[in-house]
């Protein structure tokens, strides 16, 4: 296989190839190596790294990405620096392709279902206030189960596909698709990506864009200036959802992703349901022909068309000779003059002549009083329906409230458009109510209203129709913003029992979301028992140590370990931020070393990725600190117990070529000094350099109880160490202000623990 030539390394990743290629970024296929599964490395272009701004904006954006947790989203796993500085950011490797691939046009389903899943995750994106701004088939992946997943939120890049070019400055987006306060360069909403959503959909359906042009102005301009088109006569079900998501300005579209999905509920309903008349194949393939022909000579061969089947009709007609007028010229005899008289009078209530044509129907038509007396009464019906909402009688008192009057309606006429509107009405106040319950911390508040509207939406079988979906989603996004005050800290609980108490509504209202509240209650005690990996928002990747029953039968308290050591990048950052001074730093303990180091400059070169070195015990102490303040977590360093449960399994592993340590024979590890952290493999479970890169300052005094603490430890063999001496026998004494060029630190993040009873049973 041919090795890429690549000017920078990804600390624990081996990169395969290039998958694309953009204006701001590339894209690689890469082998996590710790884990060995393929994910998608996307790189900020070196000639952007300098620009601070873009720099900002890629990271920023990858971390609030890395907090959207959706299925129809791909997901971040990690955000970091390249060896040489660039800003990275991994997410899965999607290989099922991308939307742009596929042919849809025979499959209208699977475009429902492309669109929609598209649109659920571009609502709560945008309930999380962030804005796609570059929706397109390019954008939408697969994944191996075939599901579609929304990627590049709020980076646009070029294309490599010459007609599909995403634009750089104040019109960021793909000009296929921009919406036209998009194309302006205006400020933007969801309601912009409703619109990229509604193209996209116009061309699954036809196979072609719904505006082209020469180049990017003049489709631009084509998206503000020409009229919605019209989609072919099979797909004429579709026409009102891209009439309204590509409404020339935004109050005119779907004001919300959720309104869209209602749209989407109505036409899947009309596509399942079955076909008023059956089109033969012939019909089918003269339509299909019809519409292939230049709109300019399509109407001369519709008009011919009507003329052939008018004629064809008329000649089909019945002759009716008693139908006919008479001639004017004959003279009418007396009966027909009399005939004539009768029929200009007032219809006779009495029972018609055996043989008159008219009998039949008069006979079927109901009494005029009967039908005005119902009009009446239905007008009466909303009227107090109407009525009583104003007061915010809503669903109680019994008998005396909006929904029952409306109901009332619908039991004599199950499909009356007013009453389904009025019923409606009511369920979007309802939610309302239950909305800004959740979300002013009353959440007992919620329960009547969302119980009271299901109960209501049961009795007007509305099944999961567009006002059952308009119902439960202002539910949904309050709950969402809910949970996602916990910043994505899995150990914090506070508001998934908080919001306990709607388990039971919203079961029946949404079953996928009370799965994950209770997912939010269970995932401690889980992570607590089984370990994983998770991190803090600003904090390193971090991975769970277990708690474990030791030999004395006492527990040892799972807690949280950094995966690697702090690296240069994230000390500055500290630095920067507390303006902490720098540290005196000896090259080793040896009693002649060279001294006169610092952090910045530890007597070799260092990237960003390396381990920091030269910083004192006291400095690994107050960068602790710091983080805890930063991400409201308890950082720290480790115990000496905590650092030998985590090298235990590292003995065996310093090989050559298992860790950076010194030179020995016959095997070099390519590096002289400090290596970037996650360079070697991981050691369970799932940490880097426990051996080998640096040694590690440990929390506590050397000797405890010796009164004022003297000295610190550290412990583990570093890249001056020979693998052949023992890593969890390497313990170094030292003063904590002072650093070593072969010293370095990583963090323990302490977690909350297993109640007694869960510890009982463990």
């Amino acid at each position: 296989m041919t090795r890429l030539n690549l000017p920078f390394e990804i600390p624990g990743y081996r990169i395969v190839r290039r998958l694309g290629l953009g204006g701001m970024a590339t894209v690689y296929l890469a082998v996590q190596e710790s884990l060995g599964r393929q994910v998608a490395v996307k790189v900020l272009a070196s000639e952007r790294a300098p620009d601070d701004e873009i720099a900002r904006r890629f990271q920023h954006e990858a971390r609030t990405i890395a907090r959207l947790d959706h299925p129809h989203i791909v997901s971040i796993y990690e955000v970091g620096r390249t060896s040489d500085g660039s800003i990275y950011y991994t997410m899965p490797y999607l290989a099922n392709g991308d939307l742009l691939s596929r042919n849809l046009r025979e499959d209208p389903q699977r475009v429902l279902e492309v669109v929609r899943a598209v649109a659920e995750a571009l609502g709560f994106a945008h309930d999380q206030g962030i804005v796609h701004r570059d929706v397109k088939p390019e954008n939408v992946l697969f994944d191996k189960l075939d599901r579609p997943m929304l990627a590049d939120f709020g980076i646009a890049l070029s294309s490599t596909r010459a007609p599909r070019v995403t634009r750089e400055g104040a019109t960021i987006g793909s000009s296929g698709y921009m919406s036209p306060e998009q194309a302006r360069g205006q400020s933007l909403d969801g309601r912009s990506d409703l619109y990229s959503l509604g193209v996209v959909c116009y061309e699954l359906l036809t196979g072609e864009l719904p505006y082209q042009g020469a180049d990017s102005l003049s489709v631009a301009l084509a998206h503000i200036e020409k009229p919605v088109p019209r989609l072919p006569l099979t797909r004429r079900l579709w026409q009102p959802l891209i009439d309204k998501a590509l409404a020339k300005t935004p109050d005119a579209r779907f004001q919300s992703a959720e309104e869209m999905l209602a749209a989407l509920a109505l036409i899947e309903k009309r596509l399942a349901a079955p076909p008023q008349f059956a089109l033969s194949r012939w019909s089918m393939a003269l339509i299909e022909r019809l519409v292939a022909i230049p709109r300019q000579r399509r109407a001369i061969a519709l008009g011919i068309g009507m003329l052939v089947a008018l004629a064809g009709l008329l000649a089909l007609l019945p002759h009716r000779p008693d139908r006919a007028v008479p001639p004017t010229a004959a003279p009418a005899p007396p009966a027909a003059s009399h005939a004539a008289a009768n029929d200009a009078a007032p219809p006779s209530t009495d029972a018609p002549a055996a043989g008159s044509e008219q009998a039949p129907e008069e006979a079927a038509s109901p009494p005029v009083d009967d039908a005005q007396a119902k009009d009446d009464a239905r007008a009466q019906r909303l009227k107090d329906a109407a009525a009583l909402i104003a007061r915010g009688q809503l669903v109680a008192p019994a008998g005396d409230n909006a929904a029952e009057r409306y109901l009332d309606i619908l039991a004599e006429e199950p499909r009356q458009r007013d009453a389904l509107k009025g019923i409606a009405h009511v369920l979007n106040l309802l939610a309302t109510r239950a909305a800004k319950a959740i979300e002013g911390r009353d959440v007992q508040a919620a329960i009547e209203p969302i119980g009271a509207g299901i109960s209501l939406a049961e009795r007007a079988q509305l099944g999961d129709g567009p006002a059952f979906v308009a119902f439960a989603a202002p539910i949904r996004r309050a709950v969402e913003q809910r949970r996602a005050r916990s910043g994505g800290d899995p150990f914090d609980t506070a508001q998934a029992r908080a919001l306990q108490p709607l388990q039971g509504v919203l079961s029946k209202l949404d079953p996928p979301l009370a799965r994950v509240l209770q997912d939010d209650l269970d995932r401690p005690q889980r992570l607590l028992a089984e370990g994983g990996a998770f991190r803090d928002v600003d904090g390193p990747p971090l991975v769970i140590v277990p708690g474990l029953l030791a030999a004395a039968g006492h527990v040892e308290n799972a807690f949280a370990v950094s995966t690697g050591d702090i690296t240069r990048g994230a000390y500055e950052r500290f630095v920067e931020s507390t303006g902490r001074a720098t540290a005196p730093c000896r090259e080793s303990q040896r009693l002649f070393a060279r001294d006169g180091l610092s952090w910045r400059a530890p007597g070799f070169t260092q990237a960003d990725d390396h381990p920091v070195v030269c910083v004192s015990w006291e400095d690994a102490s107050a960068y602790a600190s710091w983080l805890s303040r930063k991400t409201g977590a308890r950082y720290r360093l480790p115990t000496q117990r905590e650092w030998l449960l985590l090298a235990q399994p590292a003995e065996a592993g310093t090989a050559c070529g298992a860790a950076n340590l010194a030179k020995r024979s016959n095997c070099d590890d390519g590096y002289a000094q400090t290596a970037p952290v996650g360079r070697f493999a991981t050691t369970p479970p799932g940490v880097y350099d426990i051996a080998g890169n640096v040694s590690q300052w440990i929390d506590g005094c050397a000797k405890p109880g010796a009164g004022e603490c003297g000295e610190r430890s550290f412990r583990g063999l570093s890249w001056r160490d020979d693998g052949d001496e023992s890593n969890l026998a390497r313990v170094g004494l030292s003063a904590g202000d002072v650093g070593y060029a072969s010293v370095g630190f990583r963090l323990v993040r302490e977690l909350p623990q297993p109640d007694a009873e869960r510890r009982e049973q463990r």
